[in-house]
């Protein structure tokens, strides 16, 4: 029997046949590289912010969302970073270790809130465990921040602008069913229509509300159909004589309108909200003219009063939710809900939105939408 004996010195084998140390060594380098390369892919794509910092308190790996965070940095330190945001922690990993997680706010002239999150990365040394780098974790957290408010100020308005319909409502009905053969004519008519006011207040309240509701955080969609604007005026302006007898209305409407790309019912609760904006800070003898006609390819709307009108510098805030006017939120109710609603409607359905103070005194709320007489 004859026997082959293995050549040890064969180049890339090992005497029991294996690959060479080097052929593995390589290998697994290879390995790494690729783990790595995974590694930072992965870290890139995450849209938070990313931050490993050394025990030097050196910032060593900032991922795309980070370095736009950073920029632009004195030094790329823990401290720097930190002193980004205000009554931020101690500039220590091992004190944002201990505190786990922090909520700061940026020292930007629009700041913006993060939650941070830190996280050791354990190692061993001489078969003992320790802690080398730490991963920050950056979670921007302004739009939950916003909402949160948002929802706070809603259950604030809403509950102060039920409590007077609602009174009004069940105090009356009370006194109408215990006093129905003590109370004249006269009284009863008072007290129903304070009811029937009140009511409608409630009414309109509830519909900006269900609105409101609709946006959400994203852009609101509405179907447009084709809406003729020469009915939908006088009809809202017949509505609206009945709840301000005291005011008077005004429609100046071209003859030549084209139909418009909207919804009936929310361009009926638009010109609704702007008519009784309108007659509210309209001044003791309020009245109202609106103004429709072609330009272009939109029809423009304009609701004009003859009230004191606004600061200059408050056109755009008068559509901001929750906002009121300074000059009348004092003296006059209001929740800061409606011309907010007008303005999404209006967006909505592809229209612009304004307000202005006319030359002769008094306000202008206007709005467009797109008309459809040039489509084919």
């Amino acid at each position: 029997m004859a026997f082959v004996l293995a050549d040890d010195a064969a180049p890339g084998r090992t005497p029991g046949g294996g690959d060479s140390i080097d052929t593995r060594l390589a290998e697994l380098a290879r390995a790494e590289h690729a783990r790595a390369a995974e590694l930072h892919a992965i870290v890139g794509a995450i849209g938070d912010p990313i931050v490993v910092v050394s025990p030097e308190c050196a910032i060593v790996l900032a991922n795309p969302a980070a370095e736009s965070l950073l920029a632009p940095l004195t030094s790329r330190t823990l401290g720097a970073l930190l002193g980004r945001f205000a009554d931020a922690p101690a500039a220590e990993p091992a004190a944002l270790v201990a505190g786990g997680r922090w909520q700061l706010c940026t020292t930007e002239p629009t700041p913006r809130w993060f939650d941070l999150s830190a996280y050791p990365v354990v190692v061993s040394a001489a078969g003992e465990p320790g802690y080398g780098e730490t991963i920050l974790i950056l979670r921007d957290v302004t739009e939950a921040r916003q909402r949160e408010a948002i929802k706070d100020s809603f259950v604030g308005v809403l509950s102060h602008e039920l409590r007077t319909p609602v009174t009004t409502i069940y105090a009356g009905s009370k006194v109408l069913a215990r006093g129905a053969l003590t109370l004249d004519a006269e009284a009863r008519a008072g007290m129903l229509e304070d009811i029937h006011s009140e009511a409608e207040h409630l009414h309109r309240l509830v519909e900006d509300v269900v609105a409101l509701t609709r946006f959400g955080e994203g852009a609101l969609e509405i179907a447009t159909d084709p809406v003729l604007l020469q009915r939908v005026i006088p009809s809202v302006i017949h509505s609206e004589e009945g709840r301000w007898p005291g005011g008077r209305f005004e429609a100046v409407i071209s003859p030549d309108l084209p139909p418009v790309a909207g919804d009936m019912t929310y361009v009926e609760q638009v010109l609704r909200n702007l008519l009784a904006n309108a007659m509210k800070y309209g001044g003791p003898s309020p009245a109202v003219r609106v103004i429709a006609e072609p330009s272009d390819h939109e029809v423009v709307v304009r609701v004009l009063d003859r009230g004191p009108g606004f600061e200059p510098d408050e056109a755009a805030r008068l559509f901001e939710l929750y906002y009121r006017s300074p000059n009348v939120a004092r003296t006059m109710s209001g929740s800061g809900i409606g011309l907010f609603v007008c303005a999404r409607l209006i967006e909505a359905m592809g229209g612009r939105i304004w307000a202005a103070n006319r030359p002769d005194g008094g306000a202008e709320f206007g709005f467009t939408l797109r008309a459809l007489a040039d489509e084919g």
